[in-house]
């Protein structure tokens, strides 16, 4: 992820130079712009499943920091997150168990119930 300088507003008519800057920053958006909104609607679509998975990933939308900060706190890329995030790869079982202290889930408790022998 590339983090964008800002400087200063600019007043008044832009420069030759500012002005190739701007349109090729606008060309890049455009590039960019379809992957965006299909990541997103993944993300979307795998926050919505009913599944621990998408349990965890509500989660994480909903924690006060941002993804790459629970990310960092995880210790797992952010490159793994977003996959997980938007469905495309699953987690390692110890990778989800630092993002579930991370984000704080509290899971269900739940009431084992004894095992029958099967007949045969």
């Amino acid at each position: 992820m590339q983090k964008i300088q800002m400087r200063r507003r600019i007043q008044g008519r832009l420069s030759p130079a500012q002005q190739r800057r701007l349109e090729k920053a606008r060309e890049e958006a455009a590039r960019e712009l379809p992957e965006l909104i299909q990541r997103n609607q993944m993300r979307s679509a795998a926050r919505k499943e009913k599944s621990f998975s998408g349990l965890l990933r509500r989660a994480i939308h909903r924690f006060p920091q941002s993804p790459l900060k629970i990310a960092e706190l995880a210790d797992i890329s952010w490159d793994e997150l977003s996959e997980f995030l938007t469905g495309e790869k699953p987690l390692p079982s110890d990778a989800i168990d630092r993002l579930v202290k991370v984000v704080k889930l509290k899971l269900p408790e739940v009431k084992a119930t004894p095992r029958r022998a099967k007949a045969g």
